[in-house]
């Protein structure tokens, strides 16, 4: 019997993956790679990408949704979008995100350049470069000395009149970097295919991000254009609200006599100057809302967000009277030691709690595999295992070739690899989009004798860290990890979810070329960013000249002189000290349902990841808690598209005055950088 046109029945009987989803995820992916080098480093802007929950890739589906597909579900629902098909085109955009900043060209593209600028900058490293005989293959210069000349030289300022760009310069290290490149983000597509069940699955992570994604594109009831979030007179008015604050503030800065700016934060720095006070640390005596981290925090267990607000604050007041006296116990040096060994052992839980998944996984690799295993939805695990087994053994060699010795090598890549996975597991259980877990393997390396590194293998040791750990802020994990779990809670049938992974890899290789040859022109065209909020002389500084020369120049530095700078502390003893906490907390969180800090709370606890968060997520706490406690789980739902209005809020103000800001820049006007989320 005909069951009329119900968009119920064209979701089971419709593909996911087809060529419309194919050529839209595409589509947007390619804009946002070739964008996001302009908007961030030229025009200096918000970044496009910058998180978990892109606003580029929310506003991008917001756009479908409400724009195409929902006209199409009220007069042509059989030409609507599924929301497979939109789960499809989410997994292409999100994938593509790690590409373009942070995730990877931030980094990568200067690094064929910055040790031939800085030699030219500085005679001793010069020589120091020419002694350690980097491959030449990793560099667009011929020649130690390039410093001097226009494909470097012309980098840091820019292309003279009727100069143009050496394409094929950039040809050699592009491809010799693109080797390690393709192992690199095979190893993480691979772990997103073998953690995703232990977690979604198994342990019932709460995907905060994902279960976002999944709201975002749910059809709508039969006859309606609009599905229940979109309909929510809640979800509009919040929006609505914070476009209005977040607007006030940017036409306060266009018209400061003229329009105020609404506050959305507190700041007493100027007040709490005096002792006791002015020994407090700086973000709690001030903070900003996020709107994005408070609306995420309604969807997260109230144990996790708690944790993370409330054991910053507690090592807060701790390090308050020993800032007053000058003691270094808990500086941040030392409190980085302490998260170090912090992160070892929150690797430990992750591979104890999903011992039994592993032992899966090794049975399908040497083919042992039990009738009641599971298989992997995307990857059959002994797939994703020699994936992750050959890609991790050319990542080393790579990193041997480079310079590195075989020890130095394993350990790099493990740690670039440990760095993705708690990032991915992180993002997972908090929904903390802005995040980086900084596991920095030096801090352990500088507690050592120089003498066991070469100056070339801690070059290598120093591309890994700035190229690749760093890389955890915009992870290609995470990113496929929560766009998988979008596709899986979509209903997409098993066949399809077998040719995801293909999707994922055609989709970095499209993105990797069209972001190379995007970033390359910007930095050629513009020698300094177009805005005034950040004057330091060449676009994208971080990645040009700091990172650099911290890594690629200081570090080896270092080691050739065989000594590394005195730490003020006993980093041992906080690495253990990392350890031992984490252990218990892990142990009081397995151990008792109501113990209410979690380890993931001390992880990241003094980085400004999490204190710049701690306010919104407080927020975020109180409200759930409150609702759940005077209202229960029937005003907690019905709040939902609420909070979802928030994080879509700030979606559109971000993306608004993003488009406005680059057509001012682009069109020679003056404007203005005002920026919403956390940079």
């Amino acid at each position: 019997m005909s069951q009329g046109n119900t968009p119920d029945t064209f979701q089971s009987a419709q593909r996911a993956i087809t060529f419309r989803s194919i050529a839209l995820g595409l589509l947007i992916a390619v804009g946002i790679v070739c964008i996001t080098p302009f908007n961030d480093y030229v025009v200096n802007n918000s970044f496009l990408v910058g998180s978990y929950f892109p606003p580029i890739v929310a506003l991008a589906m917001l756009a479908i949704v409400l724009l195409i597909n929902g006209p199409l579900y009220k007069w042509f629902p059989r030409a609507a979008l599924s929301s497979g098909e939109l789960s499809i085109v989410i997994l292409i955009a999100l994938v593509s995100c790690s590409i373009p900043s942070q995730g990877l060209m931030r980094q990568l593209i200067p690094a064929m350049v910055a040790p031939l600028y800085q030699a030219s900058q500085d005679p001793k490293y010069s020589q120091l470069l020419e002694k350690m005989q980097i491959p030449m293959w990793t560099m667009a210069g011929e020649s130690y000395q390039a410093g001097s000349e226009p494909v470097v030289s012309r980098f840091y300022s820019r292309l003279q009149e009727g100069e143009s760009i050496p394409w094929t310069l950039w040809m050699k290290p592009l491809a010799g970097w693109g080797i390690f490149v393709v192992c690199f983000m095979t190893a993480l597509v691979s772990l997103a295919c073998i953690v995703r069940y232990q977690w979604a699955v198994n342990e019932r992570l709460a995907f905060p991000i994902a279960q976002l994604q999944t709201m975002l594109i749910a059809p709508p009831r039969p006859g309606r254009a609009l599905n229940d979030v979109f309909s929510s007179y809640s979800f509009w008015i919040a929006a609505l609200i914070v476009i209005v604050i977040q607007s006030s503030l940017v036409l306060n800065t266009y018209f400061p006599k003229s329009i105020p700016a609404i506050p959305f934060g507190y700041d007493l720095r100027d007040i709490l100057t005096d002792p006791p006070w002015g020994y407090l640390p700086y973000w709690l005596k001030g903070g900003t809302i996020f709107f994005t981290l408070l609306g995420l925090t309604y969807f997260i267990p109230t144990r996790v967000s708690f944790s993370i607000w409330c054991i910053p604050v507690i090592v807060a007041i701790l390090q308050w009277p020993l800032n007053a006296f000058g003691d270094q116990t808990l500086s941040a040096p030392s409190m980085a030691d302490q998260q170090l060994g912090a992160a070892f052992a929150f690797l430990g839980g992750i591979l104890w709690i999903g011992r039994h998944h592993w032992a899966v996984v090794w049975r399908s690799l040497i083919g042992k595999r039990r009738s009641h295993d599971a298989e992997g939805f995307f990857l059959r695990y002994r797939v994703a295992s020699l994936l992750l087994i050959g890609s991790v053994i050319g990542m080393v060699i790579w990193f041997i070739i480079l310079g590195a010795s075989w020890w130095l090598a394993c350990a790099i890549v493990l740690m670039i690899l440990m760095a993705h996975l708690i990032t991915a597991r992180f993002v997972a259980e908090t929904g903390m989009a802005y995040i980086r877990m900084p596991v920095n393997f030096d801090q352990i390396l500088t507690n050592l004798p120089p003498q066991i590194l070469t100056p070339r293998g801690a070059y290598a040791y120093g591309v890994g860290h700035y190229g690749f750990m760093q890389a955890a802020r915009e992870s290609t994990l995470t990113f496929t990890l929560h766009g998988l779990q979008t596709v899986d809670e979509a209903g997409v049938n098993s066949q399809e979810k077998r040719r995801a992974p293909s999707l994922i890899f055609g989709t970095l290789f499209v993105a990797f070329i069209a972001c190379a040859m995007a970033s390359i022109w910007c930095y050629y065209n513009y020698a300094i960013p177009l805005d005034d909020l950040d004057q330091r002389g060449v676009l994208n500084v971080y990645g040009t000249i700091f990172w650099p020369r911290q890594w690629m120049v200081d570090f080896p530095t270092s080691v050739s002189e065989g000594s590394f700078p005195a730490k003020a502390h006993n980093s041992w003893a906080h690495i253990t000290t990392g350890i031992i906490v984490t252990l218990i907390l892990q142990t009081l969180t397995w151990r008792f349902s109501g113990w209410p800090l979690l380890p993931v709370g001390y992880l990241l606890c003094t980085y400004f990841y999490i204190t710049n968060a701690a306010f919104s997520i407080f927020l975020g706490w109180l409200a759930k808690s409150l609702i759940l406690r005077f209202g229960g789980a029937s005003l907690f739902n019905n709040l939902k598209p609420l909070f979802i209005g928030l994080i879509f809020g700030e979606a559109l103000s971000t993306g608004l005055w993003l488009l406005i800001t680059m057509i001012l820049a682009t069109n020679g006007y003056e404007f203005k950088v005002v920026r919403f989320l956390p940079q």
